[in-house]
């Protein structure tokens, strides 16, 4: 992994006592570490591999429709999206994908917009970026990320799946 690719995805410390709710599955706790860039991300990364990642999957894909419904209202403007994307672009670079990132954002706020052929590996990574760039907007505050991950895996859980239970 390159230097630059290390100080987008660690760097951040763990507070001391987080103050909202903690996620309760281990998907839960890796994405609060990506979305927070906290150094344990690498460990748990490992301890979902182990566990699988289907319904993990599915916490991604949730947790993004909470957080981008609780950060843009229903009829915002398609160039504050972009601007959003174009921004993620600049901090996390090529990895970026704008298409789809744009589509899936504007999916997520109840728009019909053509998403069907987007596959897992631009889906996940989209979602993945725009999380960690809400973060960054919400000055990666660690309630309101613990927040959304905890809507989240109620959400999945009412959906039918069952994400790996943390330790």
């Amino acid at each position: 992994m390159s230097k630059k690719l290390k100080r987008v995805f660690f760097g951040a410390r763990r507070p001391s006592s987080p103050s909202s709710p903690q996620p309760q599955t281990l998907m839960g706790q890796f994405l609060r570490a990506v979305m927070l860039r906290w150094d344990e991300q690498t460990q748990l990364h490992v301890e979902v591999k182990k566990h699988g990642s289907k319904d993990g999957n599915e916490l991604t894909r949730a947790a993004f429709e909470v957080a981008v419904r609780r950060y843009f209202p229903p009829d915002t403007d398609l160039r504050v999206i972009s601007g959003l994307v174009h921004e993620m672009r600049q901090v996390f670079g090529e990895l970026v994908p704008v298409l789809e990132t744009e589509m899936l954002i504007r999916a997520a706020l109840g728009e019909e917009v053509p998403i069907d052929d987007i596959t897992l590996v631009p889906e996940l990574t989209a979602k993945t970026f725009t999380l960690m760039g809400l973060t960054d907007k919400w000055s990666r505050d660690v309630s309101t990320v613990n927040s959304v991950l905890a809507e989240a895996e109620e959400l999945v859980h009412r959906r039918g799946f069952a994400p790996t239970p943390a330790a």
